[in-house]
């Protein structure tokens, strides 16, 4: 080990990209040299060889290895993954579900692959650079900490209006001060998408909200929050419309638009010194440049991180980023399959690793750094598509197909980016010591009291005065939840209604999703509890006559709705809006009040507007872990916040202080009885009918 290289210590400068390739030449929009370097850094560059150069540009996933239910989560215990991890220099890997178990677990598992990685086969190697080791914790529906903090979501942050900007602080703090102790270094979020139409399905409550300004204050403080646990923030999905889900529907935003929205909040975070910037899969037929797909002929887009002008014109250029950048995940379908209805991207078979090194050089040659997830490192055919990979890539150096310039500059920056946040030297540090601080600080009862307090401040009523909340004269209520799995936020939020005495105590409760029945038959309330939808099953309604029977004799009926977005899922074919449709409409012929809970996207209060409360939550996921579990290790984790709030807060426990904080367009049914938003807003951004 170089050992003069740990000792010296790094400020990176910022500054613009410098050279394109020769591919992006005509899309170069000027600027300064790339982030100034340091002689450790230089030191460094010197001693890569091409091959380890592209292995720092690229991060594979590890989920599984040798079977679908393999999950990898002791790298002890398979040590053909450690060895495939050591033939290259990578410059980091992303840990999934699958990699976590416990906080013991994973530290265990970080520091062995910071382990592995510095006892490399690779007979070139001089020095064993440090990881990123990277995660998805946007909080709320995309977290990966299974035994961490959930997070209540952006959506919900953004919903507590005037406390929105600490909240995201606060929020960001609990994820950095989680992931670092845990050894997880970057954080790929949050998302600084804008949501520019509410059928986009990749969004939903991901955002923060629709508003460019109050995305990026948000953005900055989650930012600032993370930095106090030493990890580095990504901003994605650049340039900032939605990712489209892992599809590769178009989206077309018109330029212009974009530039009010997108491209303005992401402007404003390279100003205030963004570090990385994740850019998306999705393609933007309004103004991107059109290529020679697959097939020669047919003209079409690429992804967004294969654009140039996408990423060497606009972000390096225009918003003159001089920071890393990151491909979206480059396993998506839109990269490896073959399309029903138009031509491949680039030609040969998409599964090929000859496409692969294909689609990695576009993206290289469009101005991105890190190349994240060509494949997942499972087996021993991955094993060799990443050295066929490496190799391929190394050769269209060699042969000046890939600039050698621009790949120092993509190398160096990585490299500046490990040297600021202290990520170039192995850590010195006892494991033993690290599990011990870790368990301290993951999933922590002073964090999960951060996320319910926020889960309260977001709590939103959009109509409900004189409805709610539901106490005193209310003593028949049935109360219906989407799935079995809805039992867990139903059950947590009675018990702690019962006893603050918000409900009767003594209540008789029937609880079809649990199967079991408490309280006095005597007693004067009276609660049936149930659902719509078989999610375990087929898919398809599960409305049961004993449901209708107690809605029946009902005063009132608390309905939860968990609508993703895209208009898909607001028409009558779909299951759940059936369910939903009938509880409402039985309710209101029984004389009961209707009060919809809507657990996710609030596009449902469009689709439901007769009902006679509507109060949002914002987040529909970690339902099946049981909050009141006493297991130390398991009790604490992914809990759902929200869901509980909202419905503590419709029987009086606590307030509705939340604020809308996106617009809420109307819906239309149209002649082929397929409903479609409108541009009236039925509930605009900032609506709050339960402020006090």
């Amino acid at each position: 080990m170089n050992t003069s290289v740990t000792r010296r210590a790094f400020v990176a400068a910022s500054g613009l990209a410098a050279l394109a390739t020769a591919a992006c030449a005509s899309h170069v929009g000027g600027g300064q040299d790339g982030p100034a370097s340091t002689s450790s850094v230089d030191e460094l560059m010197g001693s890569l060889s091409v091959e380890q150069k592209i292995a720092q540009l690229i991060m594979p996933a590890i989920r599984t290895w040798e079977g679908e239910d393999a999950n990898v989560t002791d790298l002890s215990a398979v040590p053909d993954l450690a060895a495939a991890l050591r033939r290259h220099q990578y410059g980091g890997v992303i840990l999934f579900g699958q990699n976590v178990v416990d906080t013991e677990q994973t530290v265990r598992l970080v520091s062995d692959l910071q382990a592995n990685n510095l006892q490399s086969d690779d007979a070139k190697a001089t020095y064993g650079i440090p990881y990123l080791v990277a995660a998805d914790q946007e909080g709320g529906s995309v977290s990966r900490l299974t035994m961490g903090t959930r997070g209540t979501g952006s959506m919900a942050i953004g919903a507590t209006g005037d406390d929105a900007s600490k909240n995201a602080m606060d929020t960001g703090t609990v994820f950095g001060k989680e992931l670092g102790a845990l050894g997880i270094n970057v954080n790929f979020g949050p998302c600084a998408d804008i949501i520019g139409d509410l059928a986009d399905p990749g969004m939903s409550t991901r955002v923060f909200s629709d508003d460019p300004d109050v995305v990026t204050q948000l953005c900055k403080q989650f930012a600032a929050g993370a930095k106090k646990g030493g990890v580095i923030t990504t901003f994605k999905h650049f340039p900032g419309a939605g990712d489209g889900d892992d599809d590769p529907t178009a989206i077309r935003i018109s330029l212009d638009d974009l530039q009010e929205k997108g491209l303005k909040v992401f402007g404003d975070l390279v100003a205030n010194d963004a570090d990385m910037i994740m850019v998306s899969a999705t393609t933007f037929p309004s103004f991107d440049d059109t290529y020679a797909l697959g097939d020669g002929k047919t003209k079409g887009y690429y992804p967004a991180c294969m654009s140039c002008k996408i990423v060497t014109n606009m972000l390096r250029g225009d918003l003159g980023f001089g920071g890393v950048v990151v491909t979206d995940a480059l396993e998506m379908k839109q990269f490896v399959e073959e399309p029903d209805t138009k031509a491949m991207l680039l030609p040969g078979d998409p599964k090929s690793v000859e496409h692969q090194i294909a689609v990695a050089e576009r993206c290289l040659a469009a101005g991105c750094d890190i190349l994240l997830m060509p494949a997942d490192l499972k087996d021993d055919a991955s094993v060799t598509f990443y050295d066929e990979l490496i190799s391929g890539l190394s050769a269209k150096v060699r042969d000046g197909s890939i600039d050698q310039g621009h790949l120092d500059e993509s190398v160096r920056r990585v490299l500046s980016l490990k040297q600021k946040y202290e990520l170039l030297v192995p850590k010195d540090q006892s494991v033993d010591a690290m599990v011990a601080a870790a368990k301290e600080v993951v999933g922590s009862d002073a964090h999960h009291g951060i996320e319910r307090s926020i889960a309260e401040h977001a709590v939103t009523m959009l109509k409900g005065d004189g409805v709610l909340p539901l106490e005193g004269s209310k003593t028949r209520l049935v109360i219906v939840g989407r799935t079995k799995a809805d039992a867990n936020p139903i059950g947590y939020a009675l018990s702690e209604l019962m006893e603050k005495g918000k409900v009767d105590p003594q209540a008789y409760v029937d609880n079809r999703l649990t199967g079991s029945t408490d309280g006095s038959a005597d007693s004067a309330t009276n609660i049936f509890v149930d659902c719509y939808y078989d999610a375990d099953g087929d898919g398809k309604l599960a409305y049961s006559d004993e449901l209708s029977a107690a809605i029946a004799e009902a005063d009132a009926v608390v309905c939860l709705s968990a609508v993703g977005a895209g208009i898909d899922a607001l028409q009558d074919a779909n299951p759940c809006m059936q369910g939903i449709g009938r509880a409402l409409k039985e309710a209101h012929a029984a004389g009961a009040e209707f009060v919809l809970l809507s657990d996710n996207l609030p596009v449902d209060a469009a689709r439901f507007s007769d009902a006679d409360a509507i109060v949002c939550a914002y987040l529909s996921a970690g339902f099946a872990v049981d909050p009141k579990a006493e297991d130390g290790s398991k009790h604490m984790g992914g809990i759902n916040a929200n869901v509980p709030a909202a419905i503590r807060a419709i029987f009086g426990m606590g307030g509705m202080p939340g604020a809308l904080p996106i617009d809420v367009k109307m819906l239309k049914k149209g002649k082929d009885g397929k409903y479609s938003y409108t541009n009236e807003v039925l509930y605009a951004r900032g609506s709050a009918g339960g402020k006090d």
